[in-house]
């Protein structure tokens, strides 16, 4: 597994967030941690992921709205 950061936009909604983090997860990430700017309405996820994830992740509909 190998650390990523991952910057979201569009976390203005309650849950936005948890939303991203769950299909990280489904992927296969590991959350280390996770911030939310309430001002820039944007999601910092500090993650390991393994080597598929991101085949796995550009099916998500997290994908979208990752910076």
């Amino acid at each position: 597994m190998k650390k990523q950061i991952l910057t979201f936009y569009e976390c203005e909604h309650y849950g936005d967030l948890d939303n991203y983090i769950d299909d990280i997860v489904a992927c296969g990430g590991t959350i280390e941690s996770k911030r939310l700017n309430y001002d820039e309405e944007e999601g910092v996820i500090e993650c390991s992921i393994p080597n598929d994830f991101w085949m796995k992740f550009k099916t998500t509909n997290s994908y979208e709205f990752l910076n």
